[in-house]
């Protein structure tokens, strides 16, 4: 008699080795394409691997731009400050910004003198302030100054490096709001220090810290805010003196108001 069952698994197990076959002859297939791609990028020439590369670039297509200028390498080509610096925007672009430093760091080295190099400070300070900002945190209205701020710093320093090396650059104006916005969110940061050990009666330690920002940060509410501690803490070590000191400093920071300086959009075209 005819096994149903027997037939059905038959089936079954025929569709599944087919399956695995596909997925085979799909796997093959996509080493093949993956192994000429490889091959054409190893054969051709830099001035064709930099054209279709700037030709990727041009229409958005970040990833492809990266493979076609990271494929020149060691190629000897008259096309290496400007392929790095496509490299740099491109991995910007994409969001590899640890890799955007990297290579903005290399092309400083590289190209010390490239009139480019505030282009690069610029990208580099870019990619530092995406790294401190925390998408979740900022959504739902978490302190993002309670947060590492590594970044941030490094973030507020390539774009006074922008400032201070490069006054007649075009990229002075955004990097100047970029540093009011920065220079806030550092100042928050400590005074959340300063908080930090006014709860554990770490009263040396709250005087260190709002003498540091009064030296870095004296035009800002947090500083303001700071000071009341300061003197709190002058008192329980006893230090009278001081405490009137610092009272002076409260009083004459009364009147004074200190806006908070808005974040700046990030440009999308550079």
């Amino acid at each position: 008699t005819f096994d149903h069952r027997h037939f059905f698994i038959g089936k079954i197990t025929m569709r599944k080795l087919t399956s695995l076959a596909s997925l085979v002859l799909a796997g093959l297939l996509v080493v093949g394409c993956s192994n000429s791609a490889n091959k054409e990028l190893e054969e051709a020439s830099a001035q064709t691997l930099y054209t279709k590369g700037q030709t990727y670039l041009e229409e958005g297509d970040y990833n492809s731009a990266i493979r076609y200028l990271e494929a020149i390498g060691s190629k000897q080509s008259e096309y290496g400050e400007q392929t790095q610096l496509s490299l740099i925007y491109a991995q910007y672009k994409v969001g590899e910004y640890y890799k955007a430093l990297d290579a903005a760091e290399r092309f400083v080295r590289t190209y010390p003198d490239s009139p480019s190099l505030d282009y690069v400070v610029y990208l580099a300070a870019l990619s530092n302030a995406r790294l401190g900002d925390n998408f979740i945190q900022n959504f739902f209205g978490v302190n993002s100054a309670a947060r590492a701020v590594e970044n941030v710093r490094n973030a507020y320093g390539s774009f006074q490096t922008i400032v201070q090396r490069f006054p007649n650059s075009k990229y002075v104006p955004d990097a100047q709001n970029w540093m009011a916005y920065l220079k806030d969110r550092l100042a928050e940061h400590e005074l959340l220090i300063v908080k930090f050990y006014d709860d554990r009666d770490a009263s040396v330690a709250v005087v260190n810290r709002v003498e540091e920002m009064l030296r870095y940060y004296p035009d800002s509410q947090p500083t303001k805010e700071a000071l009341p501690l300061m003197k709190k803490a002058f008192e329980k070590m006893n230090m009278a003196d001081s405490a009137e000191k610092t009272e002076g400093l409260i009083q004459a920071y009364k009147d004074k108001t200190f806006p908070s300086a808005k974040k700046p959009e990030y440009s999308s075209q550079f």
